[in-house]
Parts: C-alpha cells; structure tokens; sequence
C-alpha cells in the first residue's frame, strides 16, 4: 500500500522473488525510503540494468545512490515508494561510491522458462 492507503497497480517483486523490471525503469531518478532505525534514509533509484549472460539465465540490478555521510550495510531493508509501495530488498554498498554518494546494487537472477517441446 502507499502512504494514501492505495494499492501499486502491481507488485515490483513477487512473493517468489520475481522482479518486474518494467516497474523499476519506470521509477528511474525516484525516490525510495528505506527504513534504517529510527530515521528512514533516502536512496534515489538511478539505473536499472537487464542482461541475458549464457546459460539460460536473466539478471536485473537495480542501483541506488545515497547520501555519503550514512551507509548501510548489506542487508535486507524495507524500501517504501509512491508508486511500487513497499518492496523488501536485499541491497549491498559497491564499488563505485565516493564523497559525493554512497551506491549500492539489489540483483535478482532467474532461469528463463524454456519452450516445451511437443
């Protein structure tokens, strides 16, 4: 639900961990709330990164920029937005953060569904 009690039109993440990609894109350079203590933090969603590597296998990351004075450490973090509502994800702080922001990555990899063979 967001915070006007309306449900997302979807759910970004399933219960099985199922990312909707198309719903993460659209919220490029939005604001998500992450609740850390007793003062939730801001991360901004800045890229949204598909790839196919062999194998049969599809990977999304979702990278978030923070604030450079308060980092998180990898764990799972309820994430409150607008539009997806709240989404669990597990994120960790990456190579690439400097004075400026702290960045940090979700992944999420599935095996792509193969056609049945009849």
């Amino acid at each position: 639900m967001t915070e006007d009690g309306i449900a997302p039109d979807r759910d970004p993440v399933s219960a099985g961990g199922q990312i909707d990609a198309a719903a993460f894109h659209a919220q490029i350079d939005t604001t998500f709330r992450v609740e850390s203590g007793d003062d939730p933090i801001a991360l901004r969603l800045a890229e949204v990164i598909e790839e196919r590597p062999a194998g049969g296998l599809e990977r999304v990351s979702l990278f978030f920029h923070g604030p450079p004075d308060r980092i998180l450490p990898q764990d799972t973090y309820a994430f409150r937005h607008d539009t997806l509502g709240d989404v669990m994800l597990f994120i960790v702080p990456i190579i690439g953060s400097n004075d400026e922001r702290i960045i940090y990555e979700a992944c999420f990899n599935r095996s792509l569904a193969t056609p049945s063979r009849s």
